[in-house]
């Protein structure tokens, strides 16, 4: 005799769908990538008041007696170095907040994203940041000519881009990347791509522009180092408003 299956048990294809289901809402429990989003987004616009000159600069100005720490503040601007400590410990802090802040959701939601690579990804991108320009200069004036000549493709846009006190936001889309691959989120990635698509046109403007003396006026670096701020605060506000749409929905 032939045993027909309890209507309590379930076949193969619904067990399959069941963990399918599962494994979503374990996965849509455990992103909680929209507070480094605003995070950042946030410091990054507190940052504005430091990338205001005086007065009216000079295209291109540079003054050679900055500190290191210039390195993250820029080595064009006035307050290279007040910016330089400033990005210094709002990178640091703003990666190690955003550690506990998985681990408090994690204990939360009963699942946690492993966020180690991404907080080891953005303070080591942090303290590269402080000796990049250092290495950059050097590879550009103090190497041979086929050196400098090769890598002047390279070095010359990064050097621009630290000049101008944009490496933090460089470091801040390396540690987004790394976190995107840990979350495994095509919207957080998608995010990533239209920062990192900012922060490049951004800086192709200023290193293909014929700047001449006058070009520039006293809020044209606070402006470059804003633009990428509203891809960062949208992307968070849309992915916590999907968060708490997701919740809603499974409780």
């Amino acid at each position: 005799m032939s045993s027909a299956p309890s209507p309590h048990e379930e076949s193969p294809e619904e067990l399959l769908d069941s963990v399918t289901t599962l494994r979503r809402r374990a996965r849509a429990a455990r992103q909680a990538y929209w507070f480094p989003l605003l995070l950042f987004g946030v410091l990054t616009a507190a940052a504005a008041p430091l990338y205001v000159e005086s007065t009216e600069p000079a295209a291109l100005r540079a003054t050679p007696d900055n500190p290191p720490l210039t390195g993250l503040g820029g080595d064009f601007l006035e307050r290279s170095a007040a910016l330089g400590w400033y990005w210094l410990a709002a990178l640091v802090g703003g990666y190690l907040l955003s550690l506990a802040w998985y681990r408090r959701h994690g204990r939360r939601a009963g699942v946690q994203t492993p966020t180690r690579a991404y907080v080891v990804a953005g303070i080591a991108g942090t303290l590269v940041g402080l000796v990049l320009p250092v290495v950059l200069e050097f590879l550009l004036f103090n190497t041979a000519a086929p050196v400098s000549d090769g890598t002047r493709w390279l070095t010359g846009p990064l050097l621009g881009a630290a000049n101008r006190g944009m490496l933090p936001h460089l470091v801040i889309a390396l540690g987004l990347a790394v976190l995107a691959h840990l979350e495994r989120s095509r919207r957080l990635w998608l995010v990533v791509g239209l920062h990192t698509a900012v922060l490049v046109a951004v800086n192709a403007w200023f290193q293909v522009a014929d700047l001449q003396p006058g070009d520039l006026h006293r809020f044209s670096f606070m402006l470059a180092a804003l633009l990428p701020v509203p891809v960062l605060l949208i992307g968070g506000g849309v992915a916590l408003a999907a968060t708490r749409q997701q919740h809603n929905g499974y409780a």
